[in-house]
Formats: C-alpha cells, structure tokens, sequence
C-alpha cells in the first residue's frame, strides 16, 4: 500500500495537526501487516540528526535541528513499527534537504515503511538536479523486488536400462 501525505504546515492550530494524526493513524491500521506499507510526503516536521530516544525508527543519518512536529513523525513511526527511510543512509546535506526556500535548506519530505521492509530498499536521495516544485527536491528510493520462479512439473517418463534386461528379465 502506497500513502502520500501532506501534513498541515507550522502556523496552522493544534486540532488540525492532531486531525491529520488521527487520519493517517486510521489508515495505517487499516493497512494489512503482511502488506507492503509506503508513507511518502511532506510531514512538514525535523527529524534531527541524530537517533536519540529513537534508535531503530531513526537511522542516525537526518538533517538539521529536531523540532515538535520531528517528534510526532517518530513516535507516529514507533506506534506503527515504522521506519523513516531517509535517515538509514549516509548523504551529503544536498542529498538530504528535501526542501530550498530564501537561501535555507531544510528536510520536511519524508518516506516510512515497515521496519521488516527495510532489508529490501538499497538507497534512499534526494535528485539535487531535479525538482518537483519551485521549492521542494524529488525523494527517490531504490527498491530491490525478487522474482519467485515456479519451477515447471514435467512427466518422468520410467528410464529402461537395457544391461539389466538378462535372463529371466529379458
């Protein structure tokens, strides 16, 4: 299941934010846990750089100075054994900064997933050469999908040694 969210921007009331919580919670649950989950958008929140208070749901690798809305994107991800992609690998800071305003980088854009699903993303960027708005970076992700192949059941046909085939056999 693919989830693209925007969540409401700083400036806006606590009710809408907790509205916007609640909707994603809702879908989120509704999600089968042995489905594939993936919450891409603009959480318009700062993770941080560092993993402090959420190893394993943070990767260790953010960008900038986490903030009020940072923390309601990780516990959002530990109450649903979520991931935030963005942070397990190793970038430069044009890499990581999703969003460029007024000479300030910053990165609101984020990708979730199941943590058990981790294991199958090889690579997770910012395009620092394309944009999607006047504003905001293309995120990507590279996925690695296995292809299970069924082998083909053919008739044995009984096999004659015919050197056996002497005396009584013959």
């Amino acid at each position: 299941m693919v989830i693209s969210a925007y969540a409401p921007h700083a400036g806006l009331g606590e009710a809408e934010k907790r509205r916007f919580w609640e909707s994603l919670d809702e879908v989120v649950r509704l999600s089968p846990p042995d489905h594939r989950l993936l919450i891409g958008g603009d959480l318009n929140g700062h993770i941080g750089t560092d993993a402090k208070g959420y190893v394993g749901v943070h990767g260790g690798f953010g960008y900038g100075v986490r903030n009020e809305e940072g923390i309601s994107i990780l516990e959002f991800a530990v109450a649903h054994d979520l991931v935030v992609a963005n942070s397990f690998f190793r970038k430069t800071d044009a890499q990581l900064a999703t969003f460029h305003s007024g000479g300030h980088s910053t990165q609101i854009n984020y990708l979730l997933l199941r943590k058990g699903d981790l294991r199958t993303y090889r690579d997770c960027k910012v395009l620092t050469a394309l944009t999607c708005s006047s504003q905001h970076k293309l995120l990507v992700m590279d996925l690695v999908l296995q292809r299970w192949v069924t082998k083909s059941v053919r008739p044995v046909q009984p096999r004659i040694l015919w050197k056996k085939l002497n005396g009584e056999k013959a």
